[in-house]
């Protein structure tokens, strides 16, 4: 959508130009602006949020494999679940998630 806007500002500017509507040409500007900046914005969000998910189901696995390491110890499974629930939540609520 965003490469959509760029090349239709583009054709627009350029055919609102060539008929001297420069009224419409400085629109089609503007789209074509919006659209560029669609496309940088993808261009940068897109990979931190694909790196901040990967990095989070890393993070996962680590702290389930912890958790299994301390049920194979000895500790009660259901007990130290609930804990590390409530140390979730405790976390969330001092970041203001």
């Amino acid at each position: 959508m965003a490469l959509v806007l760029c090349a239709g500002g583009i054709i627009g500017m350029i055919v609102t130009s060539i008929v001297d509507q420069i009224d419409a040409a400085l629109t089609f500007g503007f789209v074509g602006a919006v659209g560029a900046l669609s496309l940088l914005l993808v261009g940068i969000l897109v990979p931190a949020v694909e790196a901040a998910t990967s990095l989070d189901e890393k993070r996962a696995v680590e702290v389930e494999a912890g958790i299994q390491r301390l049920v194979d110890a000895g500790a009660n499974e259901d007990d130290l679940r609930a804990t590390v629930r409530t140390a979730v939540e405790l976390g969330r609520r001092s970041a203001g998630d």
